[in-house]
């Protein structure tokens, strides 16, 4: 029987991931606080040769010191990486002349993690995977909120993330499609439930004297309770005249996925008045501004949208239409997320409740695992490029054993393994370890590789264990008792993410 644990053992104390300062390339990770594999760090080097040697002393929490000589101020810490033990590590650069310490180059306090452990050395499940999948979709189902659309046709006041509904709205409707399917006694209802999302997001999208006409808002608060709205989701307060354009593809997506259901034309114009925006707005470069004014449709930041579900809709489009200005939008979109998110390692996080950042700042792994998934599928010579992509989502955001202190997942109700969601919320949430779980079985399906099998089944069992038995729900931040049990701060799109993901490492698995 293959010894994963070794083998991932293996891989840790010897790979790396895209180093800086390599023909060109960016050091990604100059914001980055926790690492998996060996890194490297820029630190500065000297005009006209005249330091010819560096000596790196990586301190461990012991107060242990582990050294080695390189000839460059950028080297990677593999030569020692094997002899420091998990936690934290403080690595001084120092330069030499004439066999002497001159002065320090410079010096970085990171995390080290622990290592993939085997599944055989974690908590076994705690039920099927298909059986967790349908309670997850259950609990969708059954959710006061969502029977609220059933009974009134409106988005329940008192949640508050109903302030979000190109998000929410659009993952409510696919979760009822998927639930009618799984589910054929509630089918009906489901649909009910999917077209009266749908019917009230049409209801509130920006009219025809907007400029941004036909698009679903990202912020919108009406009839909702906005006391707790804004106890729960301020950002949403300080946003509410603005639109991020990563949103409306993904409203388009649920609209065209309802229309091939119901046959309901108005579905269809509707995914089609987006699909106009983004033709008839695309910039120069084969992108859109992220955050543009409600008011002006002018842009507020020189950020530019990197979510694939802007691909993935104006993929659906060429299907649906045949029209060949959908794919060629969709390749120009695609070659700029290439030339500027995957060959400079700028893997931003873009979020309706954090404002944009600069380059490396805050990253996350969302848009990388969506690569990682492109490209194994469209581009299979680009497979050890998706090989060093995984390795960079574990790295900095999987955390197999012990959390770094900064996490803010110190409880005893939080275990590992989880998934971190950005750098600005660098905290274990069901969202994040759902779609790295998907991401590892895409990687194993391509390559045959079992470890990545393993990997993904390892956060589905943890998936199953913070999975409430009886209700059926996956709660969304993993940093305390109460949101763990109380559901505080619950966001229902997460939750549906992790019941699409169980389900298919269920298919995978054989379960189904």
């Amino acid at each position: 029987m293959e010894n994963f644990a070794e083998k991932a053992l293996n891989e840790y104390n010897t790979l790396t991931i895209r180093p800086g300062g390599v023909n060109g390339q960016p050091f990604w990770n100059m914001n980055s606080s926790q690492f998996i594999f060996a890194p490297s760090f820029y630190f500065p080097s000297f005009p006209n040769g005249a330091i010819h040697e560096f000596l790196y002393t990586a301190t461990d929490k012991d107060g242990v010191e582990h050294t080695f000589h390189s000839k460059s101020s950028t080297a990677d810490l593999t030569p020692i990486w094997s002899e420091i033990p998990t936690g934290l590590v403080t690595l001084k650069v120092e330069a030499i002349r004439n066999g002497q310490v001159t002065w320090q180059v410079g010096s970085r306090t990171f995390f080290k993690c622990s290592p993939f452990p085997g599944r055989e050395n974690l908590p076994e499940r705690t039920r099927s995977y298909k059986e967790a999948a349908l309670l997850a979709y259950k609990y969708v189902y059954e959710q006061p909120m969502v029977q609220h659309w059933l009974k009134f046709s409106t988005p329940d006041p008192e949640f508050p993330h109903n302030v979000y509904p190109a998000k929410t709205f659009s993952s409510i409707i696919n979760a009822m499609l998927t639930y009618a399917k799984l589910s054929p006694e509630s089918a009906n209802n489901s649909l009910k439930i999917a077209t009266a999302a749908a019917d009230y997001m049409l209801s509130v999208s920006y009219g025809e004297e907007s400029p941004l006409k036909g698009l679903p808002p990202t912020y919108c608060f009406k009839g909702l309770n906005e006391e707790k709205v804004n106890s729960v989701a301020p950002a949403a307060k300080k946003c509410k005249d603005t639109t991020m354009l990563i949103y409306p593809a993904a409203a388009g997506l649920a609209y065209l996925n309802l229309y091939e259901v119901t046959k309901d034309e108005k579905y269809y114009d509707a995914a089609m008045a987006i699909a106009d925006y983004y033709k008839e707005n695309v910039q120069e470069n084969g992108n859109w501004y992220l955050q543009v004014s409600a008011e002006t449709g002018l842009p507020l930041t020189n950020n530019y949208c990197n979510y694939f579900s802007i691909l993935n809709f104006l993929t659906k489009l060429k299907e649906v239409t045949n029209e060949e200005v959908w794919k060629l939008l969709g390749d120009n979109y695609f070659a700029y997320l290439k030339k500027t998110c995957f060959d400079n390692f700028n893997w931003e996080g873009q979020f309706e409740d954090i404002p944009p950042s600069s380059n490396y700042l805050n990253l996350t792994h969302f848009t990388a695992d969506d690569m990682i998934e492109y490209l194994v599928q469209n581009n299979p010579e680009m497979m050890e490029d998706a090989k060093e992509l995984m390795r960079f989502v574990e790295d900095q955001f999987v955390v197999w054993d012990e959390y770094a202190p900064w996490t803010k997942a110190s409880c005893p109700e939080v275990k590992s393994p989880a998934g971190l969601e950005q750098y600005f919320c660098y905290w274990p949430i069901d969202a994040s370890g759902g779609k790295i779980m998907r991401t590892f079985l895409k990687m194993y399906k391509a390559t045959n590789d079992k470890l990545y099998y393993e990997k993904a089944a390892a956060l589905g069992d943890m998936l199953t264990r913070m999975q409430n038995g009886d209700s059926g729900v996956i709660p969304t931040f993993w940093t305390s008792k109460e949101n763990i049990e109380e559901l505080r701060n619950f966001w229902i799109n997460c939750h549906i993410g992790c019941a699409s993901h169980l389900y298919l490492l269920a298919e995978i698995s054989g379960e189904i």
